[in-house]
């Protein structure tokens, strides 16, 4: 293809050559009458020869190659600048070597341009030498300077021509020097405007990435305290038990008193060790790894239903197992928002539905909770459960919403793609 300097060219030698085939008719008229004195008639004839070839180079031009045709039109101007020293018209010769000359620097040869200009200044200085010691180079007998119609038309003709030309020409370069700045800044302005939101979203970026490290540390620390309380609330006063049956039991002489001690620590051991499996199962849900998701949920579902007093609506779709690392963050997920409504919301109900449909896997959660006002922005001020999830969420390539309202309870949904799958 061509580059935007080679179209230009292109279009200004085009445009010149039709304009110079048309300017010639006129021209040529004019010289061949006014030639009609001359004494040898042959010369009246190579005016119409260059008008020739100038109509051919527009009817041809656009099927000859850029470069011969540049130096074709070249070697025309050449010519006719040539043909007019002959005459003594100095000045008009000179347009037509600058013309040559400008044409010339559109190949972007400087020696071939260089070579013309001091052609072109060597043939007029000798032609203006000769004149000035009045002596004729060439013995013919013309008499064009008597015919002052002819020679004045003809300077004017040549004006016109070579005059709007050249304004052209220069036109055509500064209109397009003028827009490709004009584009040039508009670029530079995008770029700038895209500099700037490229900052603006590395700042958000980093924003976020600091936000979810905060949520991955607090939500560690929340962990490592979840797992404090359950051993100092939960196993420490087992043990303290367990410690003091067995000092009672070492302690007492009375064999009834022995078997009820024992009973009774069988018992708290019992208890212990079922203390001990919650806690196991609340720091690594060896459940979910072995069977998957759904039982999961419902085997940490089910102890809270015979503890609390809370009713739970379950619809869990048949699903294949997804990648372990993306069932633990559903996990995690699904029951930070049954912590939350056991804590908060005083609910009554909960209802919990998977669905598995167009590659995405949803889940539906809703309580009948108390609610909260004005449900605050993901990463604004919404609570750090909340923003924990989203993270963990965000993480998948998914989504999660949440809606509340006071004494509407909370309605949440999770989205996510079903990549990563796993068949087991």
């Amino acid at each position: 293809m061509q580059n935007t300097h080679d179209k230009v060219i292109n279009r200004i030698t085009d445009n010149a050559i039709v304009f110079i085939a048309v300017m010639a008719i006129p021209l040529n008229v004019i010289i061949y009458f006014a030639l009609s004195r001359s004494e040898y008639q042959i010369i009246r004839y190579i005016p119409p020869l260059l008008g020739a070839i100038a109509i051919f180079f527009s009817f041809s031009r656009f099927k000859i190659d850029q470069n011969l045709k540049l130096w074709g039109f070249i070697t025309l101007q050449f010519t006719t600048a040539c043909f007019n020293l002959l005459f003594h018209l100095i000045d008009i010769a000179s347009l037509w070597f600058v013309l040559s000359i400008i044409f010339a620097l559109f190949i972007s040869k400087k020696k071939e341009a260089l070579f013309i200009a001091f052609s072109s200044f060597t043939l007029v200085f000798v032609v203006g030498v000769l004149m000035v010691t009045k002596i004729s180079f060439i013995p013919l007998k013309y008499d064009f300077e008597n015919c002052q119609f002819a020679c004045v038309a003809v300077r004017v003709l040549h004006f016109i021509l070579i005059g709007w030309l050249i304004y052209y020409i220069l036109n055509v370069f500064f209109t397009t020097i003028r827009n490709n700045t004009n584009e040039l800044q508009l670029k530079t302005e995008d770029l700038e405007k895209l500099n700037i939101a490229l900052n603006n979203e590395m700042i958000e970026k980093k924003t976020i990435q600091e936000n979810m490290l905060n949520a991955v540390i607090l939500t560690e620390e929340n962990e490592r305290k979840r797992f404090a309380r359950d051993l100092h609330d939960g196993l420490g006063p087992v043990l303290s038990a367990t410690n003091l049956f067995f000092q009672a039991y070492i302690d007492t002489t009375d064999d009834k008193n022995k078997v009820e001690l024992e009973y009774k620590l069988k018992e708290i051991i019992g208890d212990a060790i079922k203390d001990v499996s919650r806690i196991s199962h609340n720091i690594s849900p060896h459940i979910l790894e072995s069977y998957g998701l759904i039982t999961a949920l419902e085997n940490f579902i089910q102890p809270i239903q015979t503890i609390e007093k809370i009713q739970f609506n379950l619809d869990f779709a048949e699903m294949s197992r997804l990648n372990v690392k993306d069932e633990l963050i559903i996990y995690r997920a699904v029951t930070e928002l049954i912590n939350n409504t056991l804590k908060h919301a005083k609910a009554s109900k909960i209802s919990v539905k998977i669905t598995v449909e167009n590659g995405y896997l949803d889940v539906y959660y809703n309580d009948n909770g108390i609610g909260f006002a004005n449900a605050k922005k993901i990463g604004t001020n919404s609570g750090m459960g909340l923003n924990n999830i989203h993270n963990r969420i965000n993480s998948l390539g998914g989504n999660f919403v949440f809606e509340s309202s006071v004494n509407q309870g909370m309605k949440a949904q999770i989205t996510i793609p079903q990549i990563n799958k796993n068949e087991i």
